[in-house]
């Protein structure tokens, strides 16, 4: 069954019309190209918020309470992403299939300060720029477009398939609702969610690419 499995993501890798050459990075050059595109989102937040007289950071306040939710709402975040890793689909298998071939391979050789540090500037930079930013500066003028262009922007962002594109627009919706639905609302709820999910992501991502490679080395070792 371990055969199969593999032997058809080996052919979904032959098949797949965005599987192609792709420089090695090492490690440090990884690191820093992540830091830069995220510090580029934080400072692009800042100056555009300057520019149109929006703060990006005024939303966010420090309290336990809003932590905790933070810590809270990761949790059908983290459900979603086990589904996505188990599913049978095509269309899934393709992401995971990319994924191994490009970024695991990288997170791999991380260590674990490296992937806490990448979660925050991830979780600090994106929610600051797309929800602390580009939502709360459109809302005032109309709630639907500024949802829309927001979770659009946030899906494009991350856009390696088409599926992968609509899977983290509809994240990027859910990281919105905490936000927007909160009466007392705080950019520090999506933070918190979306840095923890995106570190217990970057460690799972990681174990299933150690386990596909053992599944490789297994395959190619039976006569």
């Amino acid at each position: 069954m371990r055969r199969h499995h593999g032997s058809h993501i080996h052919q979904l890798s032959k098949e797949n019309p965005i599987n192609r050459s792709i420089p090695e990075y090492t490690t440090k050059q990884f690191l820093t190209g992540a830091a830069i595109f995220e510090g580029g989102l934080l400072l692009l937040a800042i100056v555009l918020g300057w520019l149109v007289n929006v703060d990006p950071l005024e939303k966010l306040n420090f309290t336990r309470r809003d932590l905790l939710l933070g810590l809270i709402a990761t949790l059908p975040m983290l459900v979603f992403l086990f589904v996505c890793l188990v599913a049978p689909t095509e269309g899934l298998a393709r992401i995971r299939d990319f994924l191994r071939q490009t970024i695991s391979p990288l997170l791999s050789q991380c260590r674990l300060p490296d992937l806490i540090l990448l979660a925050a500037l991830a979780g600090v930079c994106e929610e600051i720029f797309f929800r602390g930013f580009l939502y709360l500066a459109i809302e005032p003028f109309n709630p639907f477009l500024a949802v829309l262009i927001t979770n659009l922007l946030f899906g494009l962002a991350h856009a390696v398939t088409p599926l992968y594109t609509v899977l983290a627009a509809f994240l990027g919706l859910y990281l919105t609702s905490l936000l927007s639905v909160d009466s007392t609302p705080n950019l520090l709820v999506p933070i918190i969610a979306h840095a923890v999910y995106d570190l217990l992501a970057f460690l799972l991502i990681i174990q299933d690419y150690r386990r596909y490679v053992r599944g490789q080395e297994q395959t190619d070792a039976d006569p």
